[in-house]
């Protein structure tokens, strides 16, 4: 499996829905395993969805109920949603340090989050901007933010000490080395990625997200190239980074 003897750890991803959909099945191992695993959504998804007649506060609300949900599902201890609107989520000093606040708050041994590189042989979904953005974000924040005390000082006075992170899980295709074996959880991910109704729902034209439906699901062909690898049914991929 991989896996250390990790107690603690944080999820950063850029919207609500990326966690589940890109390793929820990771996050449901960890959590059955008695890791403590904390969420950090750094956007609040209120620029999207289909329905004209919701307002962007509306819109966020409803995806902020959806990702408690779906994390209840997997085992997550808590969902901090730094609040940023998507749309306009750029690697900035500001997103920066809401990173290393929470990387300082919980101390984890390993972060779990989205991948820098654009890689145009997945689905386009995946090489979102914002996870890109995230990704990087993320990267600095871990190493060497969120170690350096100079580094936002006014997070000293919050009382959050420097932390140090042991490990990085990227969520990718491209490049990986690591490997998780998620068959036994995969029913388990699929239920936390359909409590996301207002983006996979059942809508005019398309038939709600399911497992099984293909046109929908590059989610089953990406586990299911990632568990060849390793000779299982469905696997979850990462390039895991050892700081």
């Amino acid at each position: 499996m991989h896996f250390k003897d990790f107690e603690r750890v944080l999820a950063v991803y850029a919207h609500p829905d990326d966690a589940e959909y890109l390793f929820g099945g990771t996050v449901a191992l960890l959590t059955s395993r008695g890791a403590e695993v904390n969420y950090v959504c750094c956007t609040d998804g209120r620029k999207s969805g289909s329905d004209p007649s919701m307002t962007e506060d509306e819109v966020a609300e409803t995806r902020a109920e959806e990702q408690r949900a779906a994390a209840k599902v997997l085992g997550v201890k808590e969902v901090t949603f730094l609040g940023h609107p998507n749309g306009s989520l750029e690697v900035t000093p500001e997103l920066r340090r809401d990173i290393v606040r929470q990387i300082r708050r919980h101390r984890p041994q390993l972060i779990l989050t989205l991948d820098p590189r654009r890689d145009l042989d997945t689905p386009i979904e995946i090489s979102h901007r914002e996870h890109m953005n995230v990704g990087e974000a993320t990267l600095v924040a871990a190493f060497p933010e969120a170690g350096t005390p100079r580094m936002y000082p006014e997070l000293a006075d919050e009382g959050l000490a420097p932390h140090r992170v042991d490990d990085i899980w990227i969520a990718t295709v491209q490049g990986a080395n690591r490997y998780i074996d998620t068959t036994e959880v995969v029913e388990q991910k699929v239920r936390a990625f359909q409590c996301h109704v207002s983006q996979y729902g059942e809508r005019p034209g398309r038939p709600a997200w399911t497992f099984e439906n293909s046109r929908w699901s590059p989610m089953q062909k990406t586990m299911r190239a990632a568990g060849e690898m390793i000779g299982a049914e469905f696997a979850e991929s990462f390039r895991a980074v050892t700081i």
